[in-house]
């Protein structure tokens, strides 16, 4: 409760005029008196600091609306000028609204991240959208690009020489057509013919007919037919220069389907089918002419263990034959595999257990075999599929 007390002669107590009844009654409990000009003073009493706010702005309105002078000198100044407990119902006002908006900021749901702008308030709302499980149609913000590498510059490779395989000349061409012609063969292998057989083609056809079988293409019973027409009655099933040139051309064909050797007794059965009367004396007549070379190679069965060897034992081989440059081709491969299956460290067995103990199946017997080896061949197939 708020009592003040205004001193005798206070325009204040005088400007202020008594509330109405129904003034009174909305206010809840006010109590306002006025005294002659040497005793006045006003009490003010009531349930809350509310409803007392509420009586002090009616008592101010009854003294705006022109409420009869009580007979103060001074009731202009008294009704512009507020009393010091309006004054201070006022502030306090003031602050109930202040803490009641606090109540309702701090009640309401907190927004985190309001205060972010720019690039870092678009990474929050494409996480929020992730959370959500929205998906966003466009990136919400532009990711930097990455730096251009710059390329590793090639090593420094020195010229070699490149043979030049010079075409033939038209002299050359015309003479083996010529040849061609006479022996009843397609005029149009003559380009082919003089750069398969070089120079002096057409020499190389009179003397031995069967020679026609280097050019692509070309079957053997084409090349029997070619060799009857020039050489008559001494063309022979028999012929040496015959059983040569089969031998080469079974190996060429060997070679295109994959194979660059043949085992010798599989060779000679292919001889034996295109009626060479002895297919072992075809072969060792293209041995000794350098058509063919033959070499052994050492037989392992699968899963056998390698055994002391002594200076009386003989090991087991099969005899294979193939032609010179595939032969030399896979020879030289072989050694460069070696290289590389004796250059593997002994110390890097570990780093793949942990590895291998990831993987399974075939994976892993891969990765088991990288682990403990410098070279691995992986054919694939079925099982590398599955």
């Amino acid at each position: 409760m708020t009592t003040e007390q205004t001193p005798a002669g206070d325009s204040e107590g005088a400007a202020s005029p008594a509330p109405t009844p129904a003034e009174g009654t909305s206010g809840g409990a006010t109590e306002a008196g006025t005294g002659a000009a040497g005793d006045g003073g006003a009490e003010v009493s009531g349930g809350g600091a509310e409803p007392a706010a509420q009586g002090a702005e009616a008592a101010g309105g009854g003294a705006d609306a022109g409420a009869p002078d009580t007979g103060a000198s001074g009731s202009a100044e008294g009704a512009s000028a507020p009393s010091e407990a309006e004054a201070e119902l006022a502030a306090q006002r003031v602050e109930r609204e202040r803490i009641a908006r606090r109540k309702a900021e701090r009640q309401g749901p907190v927004e985190s991240g309001g205060k972010l702008s720019g690039k870092a308030a678009d990474l929050l709302a494409a996480v929020r959208a992730v959370e959500s499980g929205e998906r966003a149609s466009a990136p919400s913000f532009a990711e930097a690009a990455p730096a251009p590498r710059r390329p590793a510059p090639e090593p420094v490779r020195r010229p070699e020489p490149v043979p030049v395989t010079s075409a033939p000349d038209a002299e050359t061409v015309g003479a083996v057509r010529a040849v061609l012609a006479e022996g009843g063969a397609p005029e149009a292998l003559a380009p082919q013919a003089a750069a398969a057989l070089g120079e002096g083609a057409e020499d190389m056809l009179r003397a031995d007919p069967w020679q026609l079988l280097r050019v692509a293409g070309v079957r053997p019973e084409q090349a029997d037919g070619f060799a009857r027409a020039l050489l008559g009655a001494e063309c022979r099933p028999d012929d040496e220069r015959r059983g040569r040139a089969l031998t080469v051309w079974l190996l060429e064909q060997a070679a295109v389907a994959g194979h660059t050797a043949l085992d010798l007794p599989a060779l000679t059965e292919a001889l034996g089918k295109r009626a060479v009367p002895d297919p072992g004396e075809a072969v060792q007549s293209a041995l000794a002419e350098g058509d063919a070379l033959v070499f052994q190679d050492a037989l392992e069965e699968p899963g056998a263990q390698p055994a002391a060897q002594t200076d009386e034992e003989e090991v087991p081989v099969r005899v294979l034959a193939g032609l010179e440059r595939y032969a030399l081709a896979e020879e030289s491969l072989a050694d460069a595999l070696a290289r590389l299956v004796n250059s593997v460290p002994k110390e890097t067995e570990e780093p793949w257990e942990a590895a291998v103990a990831a993987l399974t199946g075939g994976a892993a017997d891969l990765a088991r075999q990288v682990a403990g080896h410098g070279l691995v061949l992986h054919t694939g197939g079925e099982a590398a599929r599955a």
